[in-house]
């Protein structure tokens, strides 16, 4: 009796038995669809043989072992562990496994970021002495929004995250109070014309001279957008802290504290309901591989800003847009860890982590012109995930690019601009210094030498009756552009300006305000957050303005039109990301309480 089971839970047979009565039945029918009546008697014989084997099967069948669990069976050539949209990651350990980014209470959401086994490969970037020889190329700033790479690179093993540190607990979730600002956000907001390029003969303008600013009518004029008495009650979210004890500059932009830092600062339910709308524009225009197109987002077009040709920077800036949609994605509180945009996070990190160059650069396939701007971008979206998620890979990598944009830093006069040996630019310094001070706050040290430099240069732009002005290198006609760019800088790494000084930037920069002459984000994004830590009567005024315009101009689908300074060679990603960077400033960097200067900190609260 045993054996006769056994025979008849064999596969073999019942998967013999099948393939005869089904190659019987299809000798049925091609019998029957013959012309000639011969063979009709074989073809019935044919058939009753097939229906005697399909009873014979129905027999056969239940005999059958069944899958463990009652589960069907599992086929080990079946791919059930394709992730993140059937990425395939060059740089990922082979064995490592993907794992499971669903989210589960009192827990991570997500798993640190994927470690690249090239360490051996890797190449520690040469900090040295470069004779002080002007650069080749014109004195005009890049690409605003410039592109860069990112190379195979890193090594650290896998960070299990602190569950008990404040910036985890404060992301595990979103307060009551802010959920119930998108809940109440209009659906659709009036959209105005957006003002056009100006004719041929008007100077364009850019972060060195601009000119003299024309008021943009837009075709209606926004509603009001202040929020009415919005009660919020008493900050729940505790002072976050990263490596080596120093207050985290990001403890704004999640939950309660966001609400509040929102509201006081000038923000509402409208400025919330644009940043959401271009958050969902820019993760749906994200490719497959975690970058950002430059090309089939309109990037890359040559407008000939400045009246000079650039050779359509901005066509290869994959990793610089992928760093701006990144940053636009976690100064809404985003990142790979948690939130609604968890994935794109994680993947835009994924695609920088394995495109670094062992050198740790950033830059990419981008030209000249936007190389220099493409790494900084980039590398402050790594330097910021490190700072905030404390994830391995992203210290790594943001260790790495931080060491790139020290070596990459003149000796003599402390600045940065298109290759290795320039002078430097205020342009280029903004995006490297902040790269240095996000780093500062994931517990990696930038170089004394190299922090002085930075303050060195800073100093040599100076302009004006009081030195509240600013040029694009020292020695030029001071620009508003670069006005906010110094100021900005000056305040976030937490230096100290005189009021003489304030006031003098805050002048220039209030005559032209977002509305006035040419649409130009750059300009904006500076301004903005330089006046949002100072919240004095310049930034109301300011902020009104810019209000205003942002609303009144963002596209139906949640883009910022690219009829701006820099637009052409950016594209939508960059124009969105910018103005969203803008809309984020009520909440992306804490108000200073600290004047302390980076160099000033204790040897001991940093990390090599």
């Amino acid at each position: 009796m045993q054996t006769s089971y056994s025979l008849w839970a064999d596969r073999r047979l019942v998967y013999a038995v099948a393939a005869v009565a089904v190659a019987l039945l299809l000798v049925t029918i091609w019998l029957f669809r013959r012309q000639k009546r011969q063979g009709r008697q074989a073809g019935i014989i044919c058939l009753i043989g097939s229906v005697v084997l399909h009873l014979v099967l129905l027999f056969l069948v239940p005999y059958l072992p069944k899958p463990a669990g009652g589960a069907a069976e599992s086929h080990p050539e079946s791919d059930d562990t394709i992730g993140i949209q059937d990425i395939e990651f060059s740089s990922f350990d082979p064995e490592m496994q993907r794992e499971d980014h669903s989210q589960v209470a009192d827990q991570p959401s997500i798993a640190p970021l994927p470690v690249s086994d090239l360490a051996d490969s890797l190449v520690e970037p040469e900090v040295e002495e470069v004779a002080e020889t002007e650069s080749d190329q014109p004195d005009s700033p890049v690409l605003d929004s410039s592109e860069a790479e990112v190379p195979p690179s890193l090594v650290p093993p896998s960070l299990v995250a602190e569950s008990t540190t404040a910036v985890d607990s404060m992301m595990d979730s979103l307060d009551a109070d802010f959920q119930k600002l998108f809940e109440l956000q209009p659906e659709t907001k009036p959209v105005t014309e957006v003002a056009q390029t100006p004719p041929a003969d008007t100077p364009p303008m850019d972060p060195v001279a601009e000119p003299t600013p024309q008021p943009v009518v837009a075709s209606a004029e926004p509603t009001s957008r202040q929020v009415e008495a919005v009660p919020v009650s008493a900050s729940t979210a505790n002072r976050a802290f990263v490596a080596g004890a120093e207050e985290n500059d990001f403890a704004n932009r999640v939950g309660r504290a966001k609400t509040e830092a929102l509201i006081e600062t000038g923000g509402n339910l409208e400025t919330e309901a644009a940043v959401a709308a271009a958050l969902k524009f820019l993760t749906a225009n994200q490719r497959a591989d975690g970058a950002w197109d430059p090309r089939a987002t309109g990037a890359g077009q040559e407008r000939q800003p400045l009246g000079m040709n650039r050779g359509g920077a901005g066509s290869r800036a994959e990793t610089a847009l992928t760093g701006l949609a990144l940053l636009s994605l976690m100064g809404a509180g985003q990142t790979h860890q948690q939130g609604e945009y968890a994935d794109n996070v994680y993947r835009g990190l994924v695609y920088l982590i394995q495109n670094q160059k062992p050198d740790g650069s950033l830059a990419g396939n981008a030209s000249i012109y936007a190389a220099t701007y493409a790494h900084g971008m980039a590398a402050l979206a790594m330097c910021e995930a490190a700072a905030i998620t404390r994830d391995a890979s992203a210290i790594q990598s943001a260790q790495r690019a931080m060491q790139y944009t020290q070596s990459m830093q003149h000796s003599g006069t402390g600045g940065w601009r298109y290759t290795k040996g320039d002078t430097g630019d205020l342009s280029q310094l903004g995006w490297q210094a902040m790269v240095l001070d996000a780093g500062s706050r994931a517990g990696i040290r930038p170089s004394d030498a190299s922090v002085r430099g930075m303050e060195r240069f800073l100093r040599s732009v100076r302009a004006g009756r009081v030195g509240g002005l600013a040029s694009y290198r020292g020695g030029e006609a001071p620009s508003r552009t670069m006005t906010a760019e110094a100021l900005a800088t000056r305040l976030l790494i937490g230096q100290q300006v005189p009021q003489a000084e304030i006031d003098e930037a805050e002048t220039a920069l209030l005559q032209q305000k977002p509305g006035v002459g040419q649409d130009n984000y750059y300009y904006w994004y500076y301004a903005t957050l330089a006046l949002h830590q100072l919240q004095d009567d310049a930034w109301e005024e300011w902020n009104r303005a810019l209000q205003s315009r942002l609303l009144s101009t963002q596209l139906p689908d949640g883009q910022w039109p690219t009829e701006s300074v820099w637009g052409g060679y950016g594209g939508s990603i960059y124009t969105t990301s910018m103005a969203t960077l803008c809309l984020e400033s009520y909440y992306r960097h804490t108000l200073r309480e600290s004047k302390a200067k980076i160099a000033q900190q204790p040897a001991a609260t940093w990390q090599r």
